[in-house]
């Protein structure tokens, strides 16, 4: 059975509270309550649950008599009596039905998932509290659709993505990384780099200063200027000393970065698809500052000016030998 919206119920209630319910309106409300629920996720246990449900039941179901309530006779302590606990009534089966609504309509927030087209360049985004956020090609990000309202928490699903935070000292801004860290801020400029097949992930703060925790401890606080890489499997966190390069004009810079990273990047900034054996370039760290006018020809002929590696390039598919 569809059930009735919340006005219908509380107009109900009111009516039956005062003893003025039609018959067909009392068979409405028995429906609705025969449908009250009986899963243990709106209760904090059964006996919660069997308790609010009786209580429900016995200010349903006990009713006010009608004849007490609108005989005809001079207002007396007694009358007014009766009018008291008709009010008191009504107001207890309101307040009721209503943290019921509340409990049994509570969903998960609805979320808006954003992924940055590779071979598109950067995706600049401006969220309703006014802060930047700017998205690798690649990266994917996910947020509440009541950004900003309660909260301001972001997941970084997968990629790097850039944000310019205003102070709001009322809502602190939250990046999530899954499974890795937690980056808090009120007000600052930062980038995080965490991609989904490396093992470890990397902040850069350019003004301001962050706090980052995994799901144990603070592991410490990030200040203006400095960049540090973190491994959730070993908890070791190790200083950068290579600034990065400004990627949002699509600059590109990789330090002591994997061939599966290259691969990456390939992947997302030029729209190539990258096939190679990680057993043959296991061994292989790459240095690489690549310019926005740099063609993926050109980045191809570094890799193999640098590391020996062969490779073909046909209709967007490179192969690695």
């Amino acid at each position: 059975m569809k059930q009735p919206d919340e006005h219908i119920i509380t107009s109900l209630l009111e009516k039956h509270a005062l003893g003025i319910c039609t018959p067909e309106e009392r068979a409405l409300l028995e429906q609705w309550y025969a449908a009250f629920p009986e899963n243990g996720q709106v209760w904090r246990d059964g006996q919660e649950r069997s308790a609010m449900k009786d209580a429900l039941k016995a200010g349903i179901f006990d009713v006010i008599s009608s004849d007490e309530i609108h005989s005809i006779t001079p207002v007396t302590v007694k009358s007014r009596r009766i009018w008291w606990q008709a009010a008191a009534t009504v107001a207890l089966l309101v307040a009721t039905f209503l943290m019921y609504k509340k409990y049994s309509n509570k969903e998960e927030p609805a979320y808006v998932v954003l992924e940055a087209p590779a071979g598109k360049g950067a995706m600049r985004l401006q969220m309703p509290d006014q802060s930047e956020i700017w998205l690798e090609p690649g990266t994917t990000i996910r947020y509440p659709k009541d950004f900003g309202k309660a909260g301001r928490e972001i997941e970084l699903t997968d990629g790097m993505a850039f944000f310019s935070v205003p102070q709001q000292t009322e809502h602190p801004f939250i990046v999530n990384v899954p499974g890795r860290v937690q980056t808090k801020v009120l007000g600052t400029e930062f980038t995080i780099k965490a991609y989904r097949q490396l093992t470890s992930m990397q902040v850069f703060v350019s003004s301001g200063a962050v706090q980052v925790s995994d799901s144990k401890h603070l592991l410490g606080t990030v200040k203006a200027g400095e960049q540090l890489s973190y491994r959730p499997d070993t908890h070791i966190i190790t200083p950068i000393e290579v600034k990065m390069a400004d990627w949002r004009k699509g600059n590109i810079s990789l330090n002591n970065a994997t061939f599966a990273e290259v691969a990456r990047m390939l992947e997302n900034y030029y729209s190539l698809q990258v096939v190679f054996n990680e057993a043959d370039v296991a061994a292989y760290r790459f240095n690489l500052r690549i310019s926005s006018q740099s063609s993926a020809q050109e980045v191809l002929e570094v890799l193999h000016d640098i590391s020996g590696l062969k490779y073909t390039l046909n209709n967007g598919k490179v192969t690695i030998h």
